[in-house]
């Protein structure tokens, strides 16, 4: 199995090493640095501490080594320290005499503790180990699960819009075909959020807006079936921002796009819906959506008195994006802007 960045408390580094050398030479290499540390670490206590105990340097040496290098590596270590302290460090130095009565009993203590680091500390790294191991495969069944899930979502998608179009074509009522077109254009719009809020198997938190956006754009036009009369041309600064808003900004764009496609150009006429999603460095966002037609009427009021389902979902989708939503009748077209009301918390 490839290697694989982990955390420090998984690191192995026979594994890490593998592809270059086998797993003895990286033990052999690893303790004897080990060794070499615990030495080091030696002179160090000598020039503060000279009657420390002889022993204290290499435990910690040892642990290190079984820990990253495994058993193997704790033991070259754990022979390297307590010959160098045995020879060395203890009375009658250079020589494995005992000068004291009591450096024996001591040294085999110190040895048996040694050795019961040792194994402990590989006990640990093996539990470490599986547990890695165990929440790998977990990991591993999670991703199949997601990008199973993503394809039939997209499947999904792409059933109900095929046949909402089914239903248009054959359907003779003119009304009937644009609230199908419409419908078909929501669905588009949901498949492209879904594909923006799944990256690969990673669920995100944040949007790309260029990337949601164009591919919002493309689907519109696709499903809208404006590409030899109408274009969609979308300029978007390099803004990421959180899902939730990211996901609000692209239904008004959607709905907009839609009504402009519905009611600012004749049959036949030929134009360009202009998109535009902005963010000044020290600044609110601003999404403007321009159409060169005839311009859209205001929606009619229902014989209750409310708004229609389309300004009733621009607005509500206005307030989950955090902005306020204007509609500008110049002398020709319509320019609808949404302006940032509410700042990030991060940007206050």
């Amino acid at each position: 199995m490839p290697y694989r960045r982990r955390r420090l408390g998984e690191l192995d580094l026979v594994e890490r090493f593998s592809p270059l050398m086998p797993a003895l030479p990286v033990q052999f290499l690893f303790g004897s640095l080990c060794v070499l540390a615990a030495i080091m670490a030696r002179y160090g206590v000598n020039m503060f501490a000279p009657d420390a105990g002889p022993y204290a340097p290499i435990y910690p040496a040892i642990l290190i080594a079984t820990l990253f290098g495994r058993w193997q590596a704790g033991l070259i270590t754990f022979v390297g320290t307590f010959a160098y302290a045995w020879y060395f460090v203890l009375p009658d130095t250079h020589s494995f005499h005992f000068l004291n009565p009591s450096d024996g009993p001591r040294t085999l203590v110190n040895g048996t503790a040694a050795v019961v680091i040792a194994i402990f500390a590989e006990l640990f790294r093996r539990a470490i180990r599986r547990a890695a191991a165990e929440r790998d495969r977990e990991l591993e069944t999670h991703q199949l699960l997601l990008r199973e899930l993503d394809h039939r979502t997209k499947n999904n998608f792409a059933m109900v819009a095929s046949l909402l179009e089914m239903q248009r074509r054959h359907h003779e009522s003119e009304e009937v075909q644009e609230a199908l077109a419409v419908a078909g254009a929501r669905v588009h719009s949901f498949a492209a959020i879904h594909d923006s809020i799944y990256s690969g198997a990673d669920y995100v938190d944040e949007i790309s807006m260029p990337n949601y956006l164009a591919s919002l754009t493309r689907m519109l036009s696709d499903a809208l079936f404006m590409r030899d009369t109408v274009t969609i041309s979308l300029g978007c600064d390099a803004v990421s921002l959180p899902r939730d808003r990211a996901v609000a900004i692209g239904l008004v764009m959607n709905e907009v796009v839609t009504n402009a496609a519905k009611h600012a150009f004749e049959d036949g006429q030929s134009g360009e819906i202009r998109v535009e999603f902005r963010q000044p460095p020290s600044g609110r966002w601003v999404l403007s959506i321009v159409d060169d037609g005839k311009g859209m009427p205001s929606e009619p009021a229902q014989p209750d008195g409310r708004s229609g389902l389309g300004s009733r979902l621009m607005d509500a989708f206005a307030r989950k994006a955090g902005g306020e939503l204007t509609v500008e009748r110049p002398a020709v077209g319509t320019r609808v802007l949404l302006v940032e009301t509410e700042l990030l918390p991060d940007t206050e």
